[in-house]
């Protein structure tokens, strides 16, 4: 699995929030690829994951605290993450998992059945 280009929005919306590529590990468990991304302050359903092809996308959004009332000090605003990786043939795109734990995205992709390590069986005769 290879990390590819991040795309960014040129929107006026885009513009008054903060757009950041969500940094994080990429490694490779025994039948699985697991991605792991920090995205603090943004919940289960402030992330959007998709597969088209052989790109993966990850979206966050972090919402502030509150947009009524009158801020002494803001210094933490509105924030999309975003980030797309390229998959490679092995991953399983029907087996694809996330969980969104403390602030953190873990992403596992399986790797197909016929890519897995097995062990051979030795027969004597």
């Amino acid at each position: 699995m290879a990390d590819t280009a991040l795309e960014r929005q040129e929107t006026q919306e885009a513009r008054q929030r903060s757009t950041v590529r969500p940094i994080g590990n990429i490694c490779e468990e025994q039948d699985r690829v697991v991605l792991r991304l920090e995205m603090p302050g943004v919940g289960k359903d402030g992330i959007d994951i998709n597969i088209n092809g052989d790109t993966l996308s990850v979206y966050g959004h972090r919402k502030s605290y509150a947009d009524d009332v009158s801020y002494i000090v803001r210094e933490r605003r509105d924030a999309d993450y975003r980030a797309t990786y390229t998959l490679d043939e092995r991953v399983d795109r029907e087996k694809v998992e996330a969980k969104m734990e403390n602030g953190i995205l873990t992403v596992q992709l399986h790797l197909k059945e016929e890519v897995k390590p097995r062990k051979i069986e030795v027969k004597a005769d």
